[in-house]
């Protein structure tokens, strides 16, 4: 377990899952990520390269041949990490694939 004096931020407890993922903005760029966690109000992803993500775009989740789209807002970013916010209202998918995440024992 990692300790910090860092005080926690988070509005809900996010859970560790491992995904492929896409952004999507501008209505055609798309950037591969891997979703590392996930929580009913946002997510942290990575990416191969540092890349620099606009302030509003696209989260799209892959699951067993099903997309999640998340409207999703970068709240803190790191040299290839980006912490984002999930923005109202939800998109298409957005419950069904929270009830996974948050259904998943790790």
């Amino acid at each position: 377990m990692r300790h910090s004096r860092i005080p926690e931020r988070r509005k809900t407890q996010r859970r560790p899952i491992f995904l492929e993922g896409t952004i999507s903005f501008a209505g055609r760029y798309r950037l591969k990520c891997l979703v590392q966690n996930l929580s009913g109000t946002g997510a942290k992803l990575t990416f191969k390269t540092a890349t620099q993500t606009p302030g509003e775009f696209t989260l799209n989740v892959f699951l067993a041949g099903t997309e999640a789209k998340f409207l999703a807002r970068p709240r803190w970013r790191g040299h290839r990490s980006v912490g984002v916010e999930f923005a109202p209202p939800p998109m298409t998918n957005v419950v069904w694939f929270r009830d996974y995440a948050q259904t998943q024992v790790i």
